[in-house]
């Protein structure tokens, strides 16, 4: 008697699987049949709000869906994170912010659950190359003239750096050791503050993504010293790479900016994602904006690929951040 009622339910169990195994590509196929929204966890202009509206005009274009762009700075990203993780994983809420939300925050800010197993970074919409500028009245001209500038006066050159965990932290934190002195370390919460007071000669380095200094490079206000890539910014040709000039360890792994979804998301719409976002990212028009912009072209990697790239660049960076001694996000 109890034989039947069981075998009832192992047949409603095998039929709700099939329902659901059917509607994964059904939901794909409807999808998006609502507004998608952009969260950037950085403020309006940056790299990551400037993405951001660069693919929300696309994807209103492509799909004839509306494309809501909110700004959800804070928290080293955390704001934006939760936002996120609090809508429904259907594929409808992207998060548009670089790589570094990623690989490199992690490691310095302790959260209440691991990102990369979180998010999946679905894919690139621009790449993103960091370089050591200086002040046009700091008399070095090139790095290793810094370092030899540096050494022969202590505690008189600064550095500025984002916060805690970025890449520009770090890179500061590198070229303080390289240099053997006390060099000093300022930080700042953003990009704006950091060239408004090294155009004010306050500091006098700064690593930074080559879109945020080039207009002032090309105006003679700042100088390019280095470029933090295995190869040079198609924006500046002239500027040598670290790697180039014997300092391979600031060669850090490519970093970008792009989408990323909650790791739960259904496959199927996953893949659909990624479709739209292959085609945003070739055409002629996406391109020559990322270029005005003064940004990199993205690397057409697989969702795969992109994963394991990130992965490689926490261990990487983790490494650095071991052998100098900075504080962990675990400690």
């Amino acid at each position: 008697m109890t034989f039947i009622p069981a075998l009832k339910r192992c047949a409603l169990a095998v039929v709700a699987l099939s329902f659901a195994l059917a509607a994964s590509p059904a939901a794909a196929q409807e999808w998006p049949n609502k507004p998608i929204r952009l969260i950037v966890p950085a403020p309006p202009g940056g790299i990551s709000d400037m993405a951001a509206r660069l693919l929300a005009e696309q994807l209103r274009t492509n799909l004839g869906q509306t494309i809501l762009v909110e700004n959800k700075p804070g928290g080293a990203a955390t704001v934006a994170e939760q936002t996120v993780m609090a809508a429904p994983a259907d594929g409808r809420t992207w998060m548009v912010g670089p790589s570094s939300v990623m690989s490199d925050i992690p490691l310095s800010v302790k959260k209440p659950y691991d990102v990369l197993q979180t998010f999946t970074y679905v894919a690139e919409t621009s790449g993103m190359v960091h370089m050591l500028v200086a002040n046009a009245a700091f008399p070095p001209n090139n790095v290793k003239e810094v370092l030899d500038y540096a050494k022969r006066h202590p505690q008189s050159v600064s550095v500025g750096n984002h916060s805690i965990g970025t890449r520009s932290n770090l890179l500061g934190e590198m070229l303080k050791e390289k240099s053997g002195t006390d060099m000093l370390i300022v930080p700042y919460k953003g990009s704006a503050p950091i060239l408004t007071d090294l155009l004010g000669n306050q500091i006098q380095l700064t690593f930074e993504v080559v879109s945020n200094v080039l207009p002032f490079i090309k105006s003679g206000k700042l100088k390019a010293l280095a470029v933090v890539s295995s190869t040079r910014s198609q924006h500046l040709p002239n500027v040598p790479t670290f790697g180039e000039l014997g300092l391979a360890d600031f060669v850090l792994p490519h970093a970008s900016a792009g989408v990323s979804v909650l790791s739960s998301t259904p496959k199927p719409i996953v893949d659909r994602i990624r479709r739209e976002m292959d085609k945003i990212v070739r055409t002629p028009k996406f391109r020559e904006a990322l270029v005005a912009q003064g940004l990199e072209r993205p690397q057409e990697s697989s969702v795969d690929q992109l994963q394991q790239v990130l992965a490689a660049t926490t261990a990487h960076n983790l490494a650095i951040m071991k052998r100098l001694k900075l504080k962990l996000g675990t400690e």
